[in-house]
C-alpha cells in the first residue's frame, strides 16, 4: 500500500515531465506581484462613466458610474501546478433622467452589480509526457474560446462572466491542442453569493459543454479551429447542438478570417434549425502595422415564419458581441446582416486610436424581432411588411496606456443613425447618441 509521501513523489515526478513552455502559456494574464515564495498577489480596479442619449429612439437621457474591484491570490510552486482565488466587487451608481428607466440593481442575472464576491477558484494541474501534455482545470473559470464570437467572458460588462467546470486540454496550445469541458454558467445576483439557484433566465440557467480543437501548426501564420458546443436548460426546453469551424491567416501586409456555423436541436418546444457565417479582411498601411484598414461581412439567420413549429434565429450563445456589432450594444449575432468598415491607427507607441463604420440589416424584419447584445429583444416582430434597414453606427476610440501598461485610459463616442425600420416599428426616428470614459489600473 503506497504511503503518503509515495504518492506526493510519484505526483511531483509526474508534473516534472510536462513541458514549461505549455505550463507558462496556461497562466491567466495579470500583473503579480510575488509576496512569498510561490504566492502571488494580483489586483486591478475599473470605474467607467456612461452616458447614453435617445437610447430608447425617443428622448431622453441616462448617466451613470461604474466601479469594479478584483483582488486575486495565486499559489504556483512549482510550473505544473497553479491554484487561484479571485475576489470582485462592481457596483452602478445610477441616475434618471428626462424618462429612461433606471438601471436594475436588483435583477438577476445583473450585468452591473456584485457586491463582493468570489469571482473565480480553480486548480490547475499539469502531467502527460512532453509528446502529450494534459491540463486539467477545474472550478469556477472563464472561458475565451477563438474569436470569442460565441463564448467570451465579456470583460466589458461590469460583472463579466464566469463558469463552474471542468476543463481538460490535451495537447499544447502553442500548437495543436484539444479543449473538452463541462460548465455551468454562474448567475450574478448582486447582493448575496453568486450560486446555482433559478433564475429564469434562459441563458443563466444553462449548461454548456463543448469540443474546441485548435490548430496553430496547419496553415502559416495562420490557425484552423473546429468545435462542437451544447446549451442545454431543461426548464426551458433547450438543447442546442452547434457545429462550426474558423480560420485565419495573415501574409504580408493582408490577412483574413472566415467562420461558420450550423444549430441543430430544440429551442423551447420547437425544432431549431439555425447557422451564422463571418467573412474579414484587413491590409496594413505600413510594415509595421500602424495603420490597419479592416472590412467584415456578419450573418445570423432569423425566424421567416413563427408558426410553422420551426425556430431559425441563431442562437448566439455567450458572445462577445460589444467588440463586433457596435459599441452601442444594439446588436446580437440573431437576424442579422452586419457590414463593417474600420480603421486602426497606432501614432504612438502607447496609443491606439480607431473608427468604424456599421450597417445593421435583419434578415427577416416583418416575422422575427431586432435582438441587443445579450439577446433580449429590442423590438418584436411587428407582423407586417417593414424595411430591413435598422441604421448605422459609427464609432470612435482611444486607447491610451501609462506606467508600463498598469494604467489605461480609454474613451470612446458612438452616434446611431436610425434607419427606416425604427421610424416604421414604433412612434419616432431619433438618432441616439453614446459616450464613455474608463480608467483601468492593475498592480
Amino acid at each position: 500500500m503506497p504511503t503518503k509521501i509515495g504518492a506526493y513523489s510519484l505526483i511531483v515526478a509526474l508534473l516534472s515531465v510536462v513541458p514549461p513552455a505549455f505550463a507558462q502559456s496556461a497562466r491567466p494574464e495579470h500583473n503579480w506581484k510575488e509576496i512569498l515564495p510561490g504566492l502571488h498577489l494580483g489586483g486591478s480596479f475599473k470605474t467607467r462613466v456612461e452616458y447614453k442619449d435617445d437610447f430608447n429612439f425617443q428622448r431622453g437621457r441616462q448617466d451613470y458610474l461604474l466601479t469594479r474591484t478584483r483582488l486575486s491570490l495565486r499559489y504556483q510552486p512549482v510550473e505544473q501546478f497553479e491554484a487561484l482565488i479571485e475576489g470582485q466587487d462592481a457596483r452602478v451608481f445610477s441616475e434618471r433622467l428626462d424618462g429612461i428607466p433606471p438601471l436594475n440593481e436588483d435583477a438577476t442575472p445583473n450585468i452591473f452589480a456584485d457586491q463582493l464576491d468570489l469571482h473565480q477558484a480553480y486548480v490547475r494541474v499539469l502531467v502527460g509526457t512532453p509528446e502529450v501534455p494534459f491540463q486539467i482545470k477545474v472550478g469556477r473559470q472563464k472561458f475565451n474560446l477563438g474569436a470569442k464570437r460565441l463564448v467570451s467572458s465579456l470583460e466589458w460588462v461590469n460583472t463579466a462572466r464566469v463558469w463552474d467546470a471542468l476543463r481538460v486540454t490535451i495537447g499544447d496550445p502553442k500548437t495543436r491542442s484539444l479543449d473538452v469541458f463541462a460548465s455551468w454558467l454562474v448567475p450574478v445576483y448582486p447582493d448575496r453569493f453568486n450560486d446555482h439557484k433559478k433564475t429564469g433566465n434562459r441563458y443563466a440557467d444553462s449548461l454548456f459543454h463543448g469540443l474546441y480543437y485548435t490548430d496553430l501548426d496547419l496553415i502559416p501564420d495562420g490557425a484552423l479551429e473546429a468545435y462542437y458546443l451544447l446549451r442545454q436548460n431543461p426548464d426551458a426546453e433547450d438543447q442546442v447542438h452547434t457545429l462550426g469551424a474558423r480560420t485565419a491567416s495573415s501574409a504580408g501586409l493582408f490577412g483574413g478570417d472566415l467562420e461558420g456555423a450550423i444549430q441543430l436541436g430544440t429551442y423551447g418546444d420547437l425544432d431549431h434549425m439555425a447557422y451564422m457565417f463571418h467573412a474579414g479582411a484587413w491590409v496594413s498601411a505600413t510594415h509595421n502595422k500602424r495603420v490597419v484598414f479592416s472590412i467584415a461581412y456578419n450573418l445570423g439567420s432569423g425566424d421567416g415564419d413563427p408558426n410553422d413549429g420551426d425556430h431559425e434565429t441563431f442562437d448566439n450563445l455567450f458572445p462577445l458581441n460589444h467588440a463586433y456589432y457596435g459599441y452601442m450594444d444594439f446588436f446580437a449575432l440573431m437576424n442579422l446582416h452586419n457590414m463593417e468598415g474600420a480603421v486602426q491607427a497606432k501614432p504612438l507607441p502607447n496609443l491606439v486610436l480607431r473608427a468604424a463604420y456599421q450597417g445593421f440589416f435583419l434578415v427577416d424584419a416583418t416575422n422575427d424581432a431586432w435582438y441587443n447584445a445579450g439577446g433580449g429583444v429590442v423590438r418584436p416582430a411587428s407582423g407586417k411588411l417593414s424595411s430591413g434597414y435598422v441604421g448605422n453606427e459609427l464609432d470612435f476610440t482611444a486607447v491610451l496606456k501609462l506606467l508600463g501598461g498598469h494604467l489605461a485610459i480609454e474613451g470612446g463616442y458612438s452616434h446611431f443613425f436610425a434607419g427606416r425600420y425604427i421610424s416604421q416599428t414604433g412612434p419616432a426616428q431619433n438618432d441616439a447618441d453614446f459616450l464613455y470614459l474608463q480608467l483601468t489600473a492593475t498592480l
